[in-house]
């Protein structure tokens, strides 16, 4: 393992542990503002209330700006797998911090989480900025990337609507949407970081330049999307839950990413050893979390 590798680890494990303290706030200050039935509605309520604004500050600003940093150094194979190393953190302080419960089959998910990340993380399945621009100039690989969004935006619609009609399991069925919507996000993360210079010096091609805009604005449709849907999931559901159950698909995603967008083979066989066994891990445990009966939805 190289020194930047190392190194793109390291930032990637950090990025998460933000993200998910973030998520934390997040889901007190909705549990604040559930109490307090009084006043406006409910998202005017949360964008007056400090511990909210600190969670996005921590969560989706500190979180992201390290894991673009991350994506930069080790690419999307690795970097959603790392992130989700903070589920640690979620764990911890979903119980000290905002009194959640935890049941034998939800440990039990979680620790599998946690192990199939562990083994994802060790796949050593790093693409790098050159191999990002590569694939952006091939024909093929952009009818993948074409196919790749347009089914995981399908997905994100088909099962967001699903949710209006499943009752008590509306909270899961939202994370669920904000997992297939963080996959997009984390995927065109890294067009963007790859064209950034040459866009923006003006070098780019009618090409380059076209698929710089899209990539900002599926970024910011994708970012503002889940954090409010994650607000409307925290009202009915334990943050404990609804976060690593959106990581389902957030896990799985990178290995179509480096195996049929990317088209690249494992660095070695014990890879998809690693590959395999977390992913199925991951699967595993997001039915586990995604068991618990959710509380009744809050109407303000």
């Amino acid at each position: 393992m190289t020194t930047s590798y190392i190194i793109g680890v390291a930032v990637g494990i950090l990025a998460g542990i933000l993200t998910q303290f973030g998520q934390l706030l997040e889901k007190q200050a909705v549990n604040q503002v559930r109490k307090d039935s009084t006043g406006g509605g409910f998202f005017l309520r949360l964008l007056k209330n400090r511990v909210w604004l600190f969670g996005v500050l921590f969560g989706l600003f500190g979180g992201t700006a390290l894991y673009m940093v991350a994506q930069s150094m080790i690419g999307p194979a690795l970097t959603p797998g790392l992130m989700a190393s903070g589920l640690i953190v979620l764990v911890i302080g979903s119980v000290r911090m905002n009194q959640e419960t935890l049941n034998a089959s939800e440990i039990t998910g979680i620790g599998l989480m946690i192990l199939g990340i562990v083994l994802l993380g060790l796949s050593e399945l790093g693409i790098n900025q050159t191999q990002v621009r590569a694939t952006l100039a091939n024909d093929d690989a952009l009818r993948r990337i074409a196919a790749f969004t347009a089914v995981l935006f399908i997905l994100s619609f088909v099962v967001r609507r699903t949710a209006e009609r499943v009752i008590g399991r509306k909270g899961m069925l939202i994370a669920l949407t904000n997992g297939f919507l963080a996959c997009l996000s984390d995927f065109w993360i890294n067009p963007l970081l790859a064209l950034f210079v040459i866009v923006l010096t003006g070098s780019g091609s009618t090409l380059q330049n076209t698929i710089f805009v899209l990539a900002a604005l599926i970024l910011m449709t994708t970012a503002s999307t889940i954090t409010w849907q994650n607000q409307l999931a925290f009202k009915i559901a334990q943050a404990s839950n609804v976060v690593p159950v959106a990581q389902v698909p957030v896990q799985i995603a990178p290995i179509l990413v480096y195996f049929y967008i990317f088209a690249l083979k494992p660095p070695s066989a014990i890879s998809v050893i690693y590959i395999f066994a977390g992913t199925l891990l991951t699967v595993v445990s997001g039915f586990l979390l995604g068991r618990r009966k959710e509380e009744p939805a809050f109407k303000r």
